[in-house]
């Protein structure tokens, strides 16, 4: 697994991946990149960063560049830093099987077609990173009923939406030939629409 970014979104990804036995090769933070083929463990690699301030330097690592990190050859890509950063060249060069966009917007639009051509499984931002969303809703549920429920019983309802938001976006997607953005987007909207008509507020 390759992280762009190593803040919040990314240590947590990186630690739940690790627990399904992905492997952390390379990372990035504001400072740099770097990469060891072998494996970083991803706990150790954030001790670096919080003594030292970045993850470069990382024993037994090399500095990469952004370039080179994105288009490591590598499972899943998690871009969590910044926006913009997979452009049309860069999909071109990406060497993955799933993206999984934990920053908000980090593919142009002109890479999506380039990354879906590739057959290249994209987990859109609005799914990937959208527990918090989630997690607000439920908070929102449970002060409207004045009933508190236990975390296992929040993390449990969270991972329930984002699961069954990720297998209808899968299906939409596989059902109409069109990538995961584009099936994300029309799920919700269609969704939206549905709540509308339930609650008698559209013509």
């Amino acid at each position: 697994m390759v992280l762009q970014g190593y803040g919040n979104a990314a240590t947590f990804a990186a630690e739940y991946l690790e627990k399904m036995g992905a492997k952390v090769i390379a990372v990035s933070d504001s400072k740099g990149a770097i990469i060891n083929p072998k494996g970083m463990d991803s706990k150790k690699v954030l001790e670096f960063k919080n003594k030292t301030g970045s993850v470069v330097g990382f024993p037994g690592s090399k500095k990469i560049s952004t370039e080179e990190l994105l288009t490591t050859k590598c499972d899943i890509l998690v871009p969590a830093a910044l926006e913009n950063q997979i452009t049309a060249s860069i999909a071109k060069k990406i060497n993955c099987k799933i993206i999984a966009e934990a920053a908000n917007g980090p593919t142009m639009p002109d890479a999506d077609p380039i990354l879906y051509g590739k057959k290249i499984l994209m987990i859109p931002d609005i799914l990937a990173n959208s527990g918090g969303v989630c997690i607000s809703y439920l908070e929102w549920v449970q002060n409207n009923m004045g009933y508190y429920w236990t975390f296992d019983e929040v993390a449990k309802k969270m991972e329930d939406h984002i699961t069954r938001g990720f297998r209808d976006t899968l299906a939409l997607s596989k059902k109409h030939k069109v990538d995961m953005r584009r099936a994300a987007m029309v799920l919700a909207v269609s969704r939206v629409l549905e709540a509308f008509k339930a609650k008698g507020l559209w013509p």
